[in-house]
């Protein structure tokens, strides 16, 4: 196993306030005759006590601004609408400093500078101007489903109140090239999580252990967070998708698969493997472990523009997927191994995990993906997973993964004592 490293990965430096405005200037330009209303997190929501607070993913990709209890207005970019780039922020009083520390507001002098809104208004304005600017367009965009589109329906009963994840879901697939660059160093420091990882599962008793030397590494380098609950499932628990108990004890022989990501600068890796307990597939976990393996080369090779990523489109790298894995008579009873892979091939990955897109949405260059098929044998308590981070390019893609090892020599070779 190599030297771990001694210092972070990458600078950590966030997305400029620039490239927030030109996500909100590219937006405008697709409202026509309609106003975006969309409000971030407050401090009673996303679990602060055991996380700390989380910002809207939406919100905080539009907007840049990660504290709580805001809120923002989009019009139509055109001469009526000159005003319509509006952040609504809380007043910052002695009690709120005393609790969570001094904040921007409205009343400051650098507020419009500082967060890149034409205009940054208090709270207090926020459904006097929501009223003005709804009363001059036929329409309301919202998060479906949110709280704020309760609230939308109530009070402008005769305005057409649409979705806007579409939108801003064809706008996120799509990454810059800082929001690849923070990508790439959350998969760098997931890479180094996962190699830890594999040295902590041949030392260690229980799943936990495992969970907790990852933990450390991920904060270690800089890791603001976990971008998903980490996945150590022994055995058993690996034929559990979502598995996330990680309390198990660990049995030497059995597989255990690693599904962790790190969150660096707000956006997300995600990586699996899976390492013998012990050090050594035997000959049975190494021909089905294989077999993932090839089934996920042969997919990545075809990552390109224009190929599709969704489970029931035709000639998508899903559907090829389950066509390879229906040629493979290694289930049980010689059963093709396509009965056991129940997921997905893989996923849009950025601020969330599990980032936002449009399904029918072909590959394009800049999306980034994961690649990970699997396969679940709970008779045989062998359940194995093969995911790896994909930047789609120009030509093809590249493989931001491509550091953690995968193969099973390189396995047996850096799990041995």
């Amino acid at each position: 196993m190599p030297a771990r490293q001694k210092v972070a990965a990458g600078s950590g430096v966030p997305i400029p306030v620039s490239e927030y405005t030109a996500r909100r200037v590219a937006l405008r330009q697709k409202l026509r005759n309609a106003v975006l209303v969309m409000e971030g997190n407050t401090e009673a929501e996303r679990g602060e006590l055991r996380g700390g607070f989380f910002q809207e993913p939406n919100f905080a990709w539009l907007s840049g601004w990660l504290e709580p209890g805001a809120a923002l207005l989009l019009a139509p970019a055109d001469e009526k609408h000159a005003d319509g780039d509006l952040l609504f922020l809380p007043d910052s009083d002695a009690t709120r400093r005393l609790w969570t520390g001094p904040a921007l507001d409205a009343s400051a002098a650098r507020a419009a500078q500082s967060t890149g809104f034409g205009d940054v208004r208090r709270m207090a304005h926020w459904e006097e101007t929501l009223r003005v600017l709804a009363s001059r367009c036929q329409h309301i965009y919202c998060i479906p489903g949110s709280v704020t589109e309760q609230r939308l329906r109530q009070a402008f009963p005769f305005r057409e109140v649409i979705s806007v994840q579409p939108l801003l879901a064809d706008a996120r697939m799509r990454k810059s090239d800082r929001e690849i660059a923070a990508i790439r160093e959350a998969v760098s420091i997931t890479i180094a999580g996962q190699r830890r990882a594999w040295r902590s599962l041949q030392q260690s008793s229980y799943e936990y252990e495992v969970a907790a030397d990852l933990t450390h590494e991920f904060l270690r380098l800089g890791s603001e967070r976990h971008a998903f609950a980490p996945i150590v499932a022994c055995g058993a628990n690996a034929c559990v998708l979502h598995y996330s108990r990680n309390r198990s004890p660990l049995r030497k022989g059995e597989l255990t698969i690693l599904d962790t990501g790190a969150e660096r600068a707000g956006y997300c890796g995600d990586l699996t493997r899976t390492i013998p307990v012990g050090g050594r597939f035997s000959k049975r976990q190494r021909a089905l472990y294989d077999a993932v393996l090839a089934v996920q080369k042969a997919v990545i090779a075809s990552v390109r523009p224009g190929v599709h990523l969704g489970r029931q489109i035709p000639g998508s790298i899903h559907q090829q997927a389950l066509s390879l894995f229906a040629e493979l008579p290694l289930g049980k009873g010689r059963e093709p191994l396509s009965a056991a892979f129940p997921h997905g091939i893989g996923h849009h990955l950025g601020i969330e995990v599990h980032d936002a897109h449009e399904p029918h949405a072909a590959l394009a260059p800049g999306m980034v993906i994961t690649v990970e098929p699997g396969i679940y044998l709970p008779d045989e308590g062998i359940g194995i997973r093969i995911e790896d981070d994909v930047l789609v390019t120009a030509t093809g893609c590249e493989v931001l993964s491509a550091a953690l090892p995968k193969e099973v020599h390189e396995i047996e070779e850096l799990c041995s004592p």
